[in-house]
């Protein structure tokens, strides 16, 4: 493989990602994410797979609206940069952020996320009544 197509292919998993989190589509972020994927979310801290894992479909299953839109994408060697933002609308309360996300993407999987964010508003809607100071 070419290393165009390498990048192609990098951005398309990335890509793949965001649209299964807007579709509520757990079976398809399994497949994406690497055995040893870890997660690492500012003001939240490092996940594990399973951790991550738990944590995104408790929250993709708990919101009754998903939309995640990818504002722009760059590749490089296994690295993907996104910029995007998101919305969710839950029982409580109506989420919407903007994030940069960089993933590091090995033999078509998802092995390192790195995530940065608003986190007052996401400790605000997650986690209710905890200082985001």
């Amino acid at each position: 493989m070419c290393p165009t197509d390498a990048l192609s292919a990098n951005k398309a998993v990335v890509q793949a990602f965001f649209d299964a989190v807007a579709q509520g589509d757990a079976q398809r972020l399994e497949a994406l994410f690497h055995p040893e994927m870890t997660w690492w979310a500012l003001g939240f801290g490092e996940r594990s797979r399973a951790e991550f894992v738990a944590a995104l479909l408790r929250t993709i299953g708990n919101a009754s609206e998903r939309s995640m839109q990818v504002i722009g994408i760059t590749a490089e060697g296994d690295r993907v940069a996104v910029e995007a933002q998101g919305r969710f609308v839950f029982p409580h309360a109506v989420y919407a952020n903007h994030y940069h996300n960089l993933f590091v993407v090995r033999d078509g999987r998802i092995v390192r996320g790195r995530e940065y964010l608003d986190t007052a508003l996401a400790q605000r809607v997650f986690q209710p009544g905890v200082s985001a100071s």
